[in-house]
């Protein structure tokens, strides 16, 4: 396994876009399945476990890809929809979206993968991807500061004690432009009722505004917040670190973050890309996945591990209970959206 630097990347996009013959040992690489992931413990994970029996099962080699949604998207728009460096992507849906939209991506051929029946209907993302790791997002909240603990999105508005000590999220977060979306939906005609939406959120302030969930935990931490949305597998890192913290799964419904996994319709390994995402979504896998960062399984196989079932209460058929959005119709809003919240809700 190799790390994709910048020098390859470009290398060999240039040569692909312009039609270039590669040397000998650059077509091999070209070849080659780009494998990206995250930074810090998802690096560690990716290089030390998942990649490596990856590679033993499939007798594949990859190479790990290292960054951030946006540095994925660019490098996919400067090689272009004819030529891109990867297979497959994973990236949050709200930007998966947007490169669906412009061409990059294909619809899932079910076919190649074995374990697809085996998927809950919300990881089958109606054949667009596959959502292979779900955080659903709820209320977290403070047990020893919160005295009546909330059971409803709407507990954020009714309950008193909140006001003033409710953590949010930035609206450039996903989690803040769903936010946006559940008030619409519950205050307004529907989630794209964005008037009603902004004039339910600006009741709740003031609020400090957070950029990641890491964010939001430190404020709890402090105290300095006692509710706020928060993905389970945030929660359950407070609670191992002794913070009396507690998730709320409300009667609406939760949200989620997901990383949804997105096969390149010119992919320069397609069927290696396939193989790689089955393995992901195999029970093994997806039981490994629970262990290290605390996912919801999407594979309907895998139950949470003893161990962890205090502290995941949502399991694979809890999934039902998650909202999904329609990101194409906010992402033709989201310039306009982002400018409004910049200025209301400062």
């Amino acid at each position: 396994m190799t790390t994709l630097n910048r020098r390859n990347f470009i290398g060999a996009a240039a040569a692909l876009a312009g039609g270039v013959a590669l040397p000998r040992g650059a077509s091999a690489q070209a070849q080659q399945l780009v494998v990206n992931t995250y930074g810090a413990r998802w690096e560690r994970f990716w290089r030390d476990t998942l990649l490596p029996g990856f590679q033993r099962s499939a007798n594949i080699q990859a190479t790990l890809d290292v960054g951030l949604g946006r540095t994925w998207m660019a490098n996919l728009r400067a090689a272009g929809v004819n030529a891109p460096p990867y297979s497959i992507l994973m990236i949050n849906e709200v930007f998966a979206n947007v490169l669906r939209a412009e061409g990059f991506f294909d619809r899932i051929d079910t076919a190649k993968l074995s374990n697809w029946s085996k998927l809950h209907p919300l990881a089958q993302n109606d054949g667009n991807s596959v959502f292979g790791m779900v955080n659903p997002i709820g209320l977290g909240y403070r047990s020893d500061m919160v005295r009546t603990p909330p059971r409803s999105w709407k507990d954020l508005w009714d309950n008193r004690e909140f006001r003033g000590k409710t953590g949010m999220y930035q609206i450039g977060n996903s989690a803040g432009q769903m936010f946006l979306m559940l008030a619409s939906k519950l205050y307004g005609s529907g989630p794209m009722d964005f008037d009603v939406g902004f004039r339910k959120i600006e009741e709740l302030k003031p609020f400090p505004q957070v950029d990641f969930s890491g964010s939001l935990s430190t404020l709890l931490a402090r105290g300095e917040v006692i509710v706020g949305p928060l993905d389970l597998p945030e929660v359950v890192a407070l609670k191992r670190r002794g913070l009396p913290i507690e998730f709320a799964a409300p009667s609406e419904g939760m949200f989620m973050f997901e990383q949804s996994f997105n096969i390149l319709k010119n992919g320069p390994a397609k069927d290696a890309a396939y193989r790689y995402l089955d393995y992901l979504i195999a029970t093994e896998t997806q039981t490994n996945l629970v262990n290290e960062f605390f996912i919801t399984p999407v594979n309907r196989d895998v139950a949470i591990p003893e161990s962890l079932r205090s502290q995941l209460p949502i399991g694979v058929n809890e999934l039902n209970q998650i909202m999904t959005w329609d990101w194409t119709a906010f992402n033709a809003q989201r310039d306009a959206v982002i400018d409004r919240w910049n200025r209301v809700m400062r």
